[in-house]
């Protein structure tokens, strides 16, 4: 029998038939227990958190999302109350990975102080409407605009020399000025970026965006290509997740920064026996997985644990936004990003959905 299966949450005999009906749910259903602990793990559950290690059963969440978590947060506040409480917008991450955010249920089952935690991810949302005046996300955009316009006319004077290498670096510069322009324009004051605009392009286009933009601001650091030709094309924003893979790829090069023998390696793969369900009524979909992996002395501790977190970083000059905007951007796709780190093999594992009609 998998942990996935049925297992008694109480001695009460109510207790059978709520089993089952959670069971049944096509939403991730954890029962947890008056110790914190997981009892009760339905199918969508154990595919939701099936890369986040074995054996769910008898561990406490907190182990699992770490102590200030905030689905323990709201665990607790659920075993605290006699009722049920609820929150949406909750995000699902932990030490190494990060699953996305959802909206959280939590309320009692059976008579021993039994709780079940239901998750679900909403629908794909359609952009909010503006908001009238000025904000300040919309400010920041525009004041970003300026030395781009200024940077990108620069780069069009150089892109006229004789010399290839420099009118290919030059280029390079204009069509990521051009990028960055394209997402300032869909800065949402609600949030960082509004819904991604979906579109059908081969991954190994925008990888290669990043592994050149990578090289031209850390040309020490050797970067190696390991791509599958037969993949796929994804369905997904081009510039967003350029910015995803490129913030991951940005870690992965400082982290090798110095080291004589630093390298980063971009990986990709098609994984159909690998799937994931990404919503509560949503089907699961085969997977699209890159890999970007390097050769660094490994996580700083005082990070590992909250890592996808805002402002988590141990930079002197760093913001820790890069792998947090990165998450959040594999999350509106309906993907996942997961880290193994130790020193001297950190692995940044990023899986997106394929959807069964754009495979070959």
């Amino acid at each position: 029998m998998t942990e996935a299966a049925l297992r008694p949450l109480t001695g009460s005999q109510s207790v059978p038939d709520a089993e089952r009906w959670l069971e049944a749910l096509p939403a991730p259903v954890l029962g947890i227990d008056s110790g914190e602990r997981i009892r009760f793990v339905n199918a969508a559950a154990a595919e939701l958190l099936a890369g986040v290690g074995r054996g769910l059963l008898g561990r406490r969440l907190d182990e699992i999302f770490g102590v200030d978590a905030p689905l323990v947060d709201l665990m607790r506040r659920a075993l605290a109350g006699a009722s049920g409480v609820a929150e949406t917008d909750v995000a699902l991450v932990g030490p190494g990975f990060a699953l996305g955010r959802a909206t959280v249920a939590a309320g009692p089952v059976g008579d021993n102080g039994y709780i079940a935690l239901v998750l679900t991810r909403p629908p794909r949302a359609r952009s909010a409407p503006p908001i009238a005046g000025n904000s300040a996300a919309r400010t920041l955009a525009h004041e970003v605009r300026n030395p781009l316009a200024g940077i990108r006319a620069a780069a069009q004077l150089i892109s006229r020399t004789d010399d290839a290498e420099s009118a290919a670096l030059a280029k390079l510069i204009c069509d990521e000025v051009d990028r960055i322009n394209r997402l300032t324009d869909q800065i949402d004051p609600m949030a960082a970026f509004e819904p991604p605009r979906f579109e059908l392009f081969n991954i190994h286009e925008a990888l290669e965006r990043v592994r050149k933009l990578v090289g031209s601001s850390a040309p020490d650091v050797m970067i190696r290509e390991r791509y599958d030709p037969s993949l796929p094309q994804l369905r997904g924003d081009f510039d967003q997740l350029i910015q995803a893979f490129l913030n991951v790829a940005k870690n992965a090069a400082e982290a090798v920064a110095g080291q004589g023998d630093g390298e980063i390696a971009i990986v990709t793969s098609y994984r159909p026996g690998v799937k994931f369900r990404s919503s509560a009524s949503g089907a699961a979909r085969p997977q699209l997985e890159v890999q970007i992996i390097d050769n660094g002395p490994g996580l700083h501790r005082d990070v590992a644990d909250r890592l996808f977190e805002a402002f988590a970083t141990t930079k002197p000059n760093g913001m820790g936004l890069g792998l947090t905007v990165a998450a959040d951007i594999v999350a509106r796709h309906d993907g996942r990003i997961e880290v193994d780190s130790n020193p001297g093999r950190t692995v940044f594992k990023i899986l997106l959905p394929i959807d069964p009609d754009d495979t070959p």
